[in-house]
């Protein structure tokens, strides 16, 4: 077993307690896709100053990085894996206790 693999297996079984719920960031795409496998996940898509942000989101696991270009290989690449595994699209974040008024 790889060492990323390895340390992604030990924070699995890290029991986080309380209301802080962490997400494990992995700096590789191919780790989050190889172990995403049937989960359900999150993406979101955000463009500021000619840049755009991809942040992608399965489990406890989450990548996110940083294109100059919306063309990048690596960002359609991603994009497509999300609207293929069904993936949800979030576009904005909201606290649970301010969703209903």
């Amino acid at each position: 077993m790889s060492l990323q693999r390895w340390i992604l297996f030990i924070l699995s079984l890290q029991d986080l307690q309380g209301e802080i719920v962490l997400v494990n960031l992995v700096d590789n795409w191919e780790v989050l896709e190889e172990y995403s496998g049937e989960k359900q996940g999150f993406y979101q898509l955000l463009a500021n100053d000619g840049m755009f942000e991809i942040r992608v989101q399965t489990g406890k696991i989450g990548f996110k990085r940083e294109f100059e270009s919306g063309n990048d290989p690596l960002l359609t690449k991603i994009l497509e894996f999300c609207r293929k595994h069904r993936y949800f699209r979030g576009s904005q974040k909201l606290r649970d206790e301010e969703f209903f008024k």
